[in-house]
């Protein structure tokens, strides 16, 4: 072999090494968005599951800094019981058990983040700002005769997230592992109607009141003009308050980037699994005080199709639309026809 060819499959394995450490940093600087989202509350789907990383995985590899800014919108106003739509009669009969009927919860929030990588290690800190609207009919018959409404605004659980690919030669996979602290407020009171100056559920709080350790792995690759990711997430409590524990939750999130249109335009799907344990505690719900609360936890699945555009100066424009696949909630529960998510990201 001549010292050409030599240094020719030198520069193939550094060209093909850099392509997939371009893609393993692109998926892993959205850490804390596979975590169980926004505030990871053990209600079947009070969190985006979105891995919102996937949009800019592949464009580029720059090492530095990185600022994101996002925005979820989650409107959860389907009644459900274990996988199906709740009867009226159904609702009727928890209600005459009960057991309190909830009405809708809306979430929004806006995140920035801050991630720092290079070349084996990368750290994220997220700060969520979180808008929750909640009404519920209460435990009281008949329906609507106790009902009551919540709202609230300010800084959710922040989140410090690191990852480390050392141990694998190709930078194809790696660790991840980081905490949530308690930062997020959970001292909300209902505003209006029979509950009126009440706690809302602690697993309907901007906070949960706990610091959560994530730990994790991620693997990477591509086939032709398609770049495909498999991740998956555990956040558990280590350490609580106000006698209140949310369920551990278990994240799983797969996606596939198209790269056919060059890197100004990169369509992806995603699917997004979450499964989250029933929460803990005598507060775990006002209105049921029991060990283990039966009405938080369940299973989702959510398909997402999503586009990231390139729009210059190391910047990009990202939007995805999650839509159920699977719901298996614990007991009554509201869930969302569909979740919104919408963001910029800047390199540095």
């Amino acid at each position: 072999m001549t010292g050409g060819e030599i240094m020719h499959q030198r520069q193939t394995r550094n060209d093909n090494g850099c392509w997939c450490l371009r893609i393993m940093l692109r998926v892993l600087l959205a850490l804390a968005a596979t975590t169980a989202a926004d505030g990871a509350h053990a209600c079947a789907a009070c969190g985006n599951t979105l891995s919102r990383d996937w949009e800019t995985q592949g464009i580029t590899g720059n090492q530095g800094f990185v600022a994101d800014l996002s925005y979820d919108y989650i409107n959860q106003n389907q009644q459900r019981y274990g996988t199906g739509a709740a009867s009226p009669a159904l609702i009727n009969r928890q209600l005459n058990a009960g057991q309190e009927v909830e009405s809708y919860t809306r979430t929004q929030t806006v995140t920035a983040s801050l991630i720092y990588n290079e070349d084996t290690w990368g750290v994220a800190a997220q700060v969520p700002y979180v808008q929750r609207a909640h009404g519920t009919y209460g435990a009281v018959a008949p329906l609507g005769s106790a009902y009551s409404t919540s709202s609230d605004g300010s800084i959710g659980d922040v989140r410090v997230i690191g990852r480390y690919t050392g141990w694998s030669e190709s930078r194809e996979s790696g660790l991840i592992g980081g905490m949530k602290f308690p930062t997020g407020n959970t001292r909300t009171n209902f505003s209006a109607g029979a509950a009126a100056g009440t706690p809302v559920d602690a697993s309907l709080q901007i906070g949960t009141g706990s610091t959560d350790v994530v730990l994790g792995g991620f693997t990477t690759g591509a086939v032709e003009h398609y770049g495909w990711f498999l991740q998956g997430t555990l956040q558990r409590a280590i350490a609580t308050q106000n006698n209140f524990r949310p369920g551990d939750a278990l994240a799983i999130n797969a996606g596939v980037r198209y790269a056919r249109f060059g890197a100004k335009v990169a369509p992806m799907l995603q699917l997004n699994i979450i499964r989250r344990q029933p929460d803990a505690g005598l507060n775990a719900t006002p209105a049921d005080p029991v060990t283990l609360s039966p009405t938080t936890g369940g299973t989702l699945a959510y398909l997402a199709p999503g586009i990231s555009v390139r729009v210059g100066g190391g910047a990009s424009v990202y939007g995805f639309v999650q839509f159920p696949v699977y719901q298996n909630v614990n007991s009554l529960q509201l869930v969302p026809r569909y979740t919104v998510t919408l963001g910029v990201r800047r390199f540095f």
